[in-house]
């Protein structure tokens, strides 16, 4: 695996497809990585969560109902039961390895520990399968993020927070994370210059407005988390 560096292309933002291509297929699903490959997008961003037995799946919540056409807690619940789970797209429920495979290194991704452990088990399976693309990992979880910095220092870590405080910023940094990722709608103005002047690139999630993603960009961004971040990538380019 290799690290992706944010900000290695000046003036080129990075819009990071929220789990997938999430507005034109089921989020977390199959069909939405597959159509953000084929977008060829700037990054993919999945979540990771672990089943019983300590399997990485891809999951956002911690119960597979809103998704999926049975409702079980993902933590309570073994690999193999979840992999016979059905999305509501009818696609199977996804293992990080399936993920991994779908993608082939051919974009970068981000994957986000839901849980604590999350970190070590997609670090085993990355070895695992040798793979080869360029991996930002992330976490909201301290210490999924240090577990990161530990297990596999060379690739970066990204801390993600609802608001992002001093607290935030000064473990960052203590830490060398490489970004910290805060929820857009609680950036306010002072909150942005405070990011900005720490020196941390940061990826404000969850964008769909172009106009407030471009806002975030000026302000000093390094892009944004989108489940339209092909439209974005596209009316940026025409600017």
């Amino acid at each position: 695996m290799r690290p992706f560096p944010l900000g290695r292309e000046p003036g080129a933002p990075v819009f990071v497809a929220h789990r997938g291509a999430s507005d034109r297929a089921l989020e977390n699903s199959p069909a939405a990585f597959a159509a953000a490959v084929s977008d060829r997008a700037d990054m993919i961003e999945f979540d990771v969560r672990l089943s019983s037995d300590g399997v990485p799946v891809v999951f956002h919540d911690e119960r597979t109902g809103r998704t999926a056409k049975e409702n079980l807690a993902v933590a309570r619940t073994p690999a193999a039961r979840l992999r016979a789970v059905r999305l509501k797209n009818g696609e199977t429920l996804p293992l990080l390895a399936d993920v991994l495979e779908i993608v082939r290194g051919s974009v970068p991704i981000n994957i986000e520990s839901k849980a604590t452990g999350g970190i070590a088990a997609a670090a085993k399976i990355l070895s695992g399968a040798r793979y080869g693309g360029e991996v930002l990992l992330s976490s909201g979880l301290r210490d999924e993020c240090l577990a990161a910095r530990d297990l596999l220092p060379m690739i970066p870590c990204g801390l993600v927070t609802r608001r992002p405080s001093a607290s935030d910023l000064a473990f960052s940094l203590r830490h060398g994370l490489s970004s910290i990722h805060p929820y857009c709608r609680l950036l306010t103005v002072l909150r942005l210059r405070k990011v900005a002047a720490s020196s941390i690139p940061f990826l404000p999630y969850t964008v769909d407005d172009p106009s407030v993603a471009f806002r975030l960009i000026e302000a000093g961004a390094a892009g944004v988390f989108s489940n339209r971040a092909q439209t974005l990538r596209e009316e940026w380019n025409r600017r």
